[in-house]
């Protein structure tokens, strides 16, 4: 199954305030828990390669990795073969939207709780992928939506923690940033 818990455990909100009990100070309460920065983008790079070999293997494609969709749709193009080609570029429009849906997300919530916000939106995308891949005999188009939710990761990812993690994959994100802009 590709619906993961790491995602949804990653992507969900912060832990609820301390409740202040008589004879507490600020100071002697308990520090709220903040999720490492270093650990959310292990987490989400771990889940992004493991959900891009799975589907490597099983569909010749990636949900997560742009570079090497890129590769195969000019593969693809420049060998006539129309049909992958549209596949693939779908693949990465579907990306790119995912990353500007993010970003047109978190500009209009003025960057308060857009994590919490959209987790919900990307498990409904997987957990559709994961049902669409499953009915589908074998059709890989439910990867879109992998895709679209891979975008919407990456770009919670990269504004939470600055961290890039593909090059081609990262001038994507932005491209799509500035179109949500």
């Amino acid at each position: 199954s590709l619906c993961l818990p790491g995602l949804c455990a990653a992507l969900r909100p912060p832990a609820p305030r301390v409740r202040m009990t008589a004879g507490m100070t600020a100071a002697s309460a308990p520090a709220a828990v903040v999720p490492n920065p270093a650990s959310l983008v292990t987490g989400l790079a771990f889940t992004g390669g493991w959900v891009d070999v799975f589907v490597w293997q099983t569909y010749g494609c990636y949900a997560n990795m742009m570079t090497g969709n890129l590769l195969r749709c000019l593969e693809c193009l420049t060998a006539l073969r129309w049909v992958d080609g549209a596949f693939f570029t779908a693949l990465i429009a579907s990306y790119v939207g995912g990353f500007g849906a993010f970003r047109v997300v978190d500009l209009s919530r003025r960057r308060r709780r857009t994590l919490s916000s959209v987790a919900p939106a990307v498990f409904a995308l997987f957990a559709l992928a994961d049902l669409g891949l499953r009915l589908s005999n074998g059709s890989r188009w439910s990867i879109l939506l992998l895709g679209v939710g891979s975008g919407v990761v990456n770009a919670a990812s990269a504004d939470s923690t600055g961290a890039v993690t593909c090059m081609v994959t990262g001038h994507l994100g932005r491209i799509a940033r500035s179109l949500g802009d």
